[in-house]
């Protein structure tokens, strides 16, 4: 499955909100399209391996990408676990479900 959509690639920053340490996040959302491909099996079990569940592959430009953690996609988050940089001016994002989600 490869197509074409819109993905939100979300940067976080933190900010002392109090005298006594606590942070808080402060996420930033850039739009962006991408393309999106099933994960391979071999991909699927080498995640598999280090306790990640796969749920696709996004190829952005790498002038798009700024080393975000998280995506979002049809109003759902996932996590970047792995990124590869492509001899093509593309980026390769592997992303799963967040923890803790369904």
């Amino acid at each position: 499955m490869n197509q074409a959509q819109k993905i939100k690639l979300i940067s976080k920053t933190y900010a002392m909100t109090s005298g006594i340490g606590i942070r808080t996040a402060i996420e930033s959302k850039i739009s962006t399209f991408a393309i999106r491909h099933s994960v391979s099996q071999t991909e699927f079990y080498n995640a598999g391996l280090q306790g990640f569940k796969p749920e696709a592959r996004f190829d952005v430009y790498q002038t798009e990408y700024s080393g975000e953690d998280e995506l979002e996609v049809n109003e759902e988050r996932l996590t970047i676990y792995r990124t590869f940089d492509r001899e093509d001016g593309r980026v390769e994002l592997y992303a799963t479900k967040r923890k803790g989600t369904k």
